[in-house]
């Protein structure tokens, strides 16, 4: 199998979740694709081998979101996300048809950018408390903190929004 082959491989085989999870920080499809090419080459041109390549490409990313965001804000630009400013926020049909993820989505992009970021690295990418906590440059036990905060915000963003 020659190179190009392998890297289009795994390409494919983490781009779908390394989507979801783009366009949960920035809440825009065209976004979500170039922040994942992006970070998706970054993150292959820096490699080592010495830990998981899921968690390198998550904290890849998650860098180039707020890299991306500080630049925005130095330049002046609206750094915002688009579902933050929208309080009922729709996913797009192509990415999720299923109406209880869609909520659950929306919700999610409701949560604060350090809960959200910490419950997708746990629940989504199945990180360890220390991965996320060295990703974050925090503790372990406000990893905890944050997560189960997220957790209880999730459950009362989605009672809100029951419609019976």
């Amino acid at each position: 199998m020659k190179d190009h082959d392998l890297l289009r491989r795994v390409y494919e085989a983490r781009r779908r979740p390394l989507l979801l999870y783009a366009y949960a920080l920035c809440g825009s499809r065209e976004e979500a694709e170039d922040l994942v090419q992006s970070a998706f080459l970054k993150a292959l041109l820096s490699y080592r081998s010495t830990g998981s390549l899921d968690h390198w490409l998550v904290k890849v990313l998650r860098n180039e979101y707020f890299n991306q965001q500080r630049d925005r804000h130095r330049r002046g630009e609206e750094v915002l996300p688009e579902h933050l400013s929208d309080p009922a926020p729709t996913l797009p049909e192509q990415l999720i048809a299923d109406e209880e993820k869609r909520r659950l989505y929306a919700a999610i992009a409701r949560l604060p950018v350090l809960q959200r970021s910490i419950l997708l690295d746990s629940v989504y990418f199945g990180l360890t408390d220390a991965e996320i906590a060295d990703t974050h440059h925090i503790t372990r036990e406000n990893v905890r903190q944050h997560r189960s905060r997220a957790k209880r915000r999730l459950r009362k963003l989605l009672g809100e929004e029951d419609p019976s």
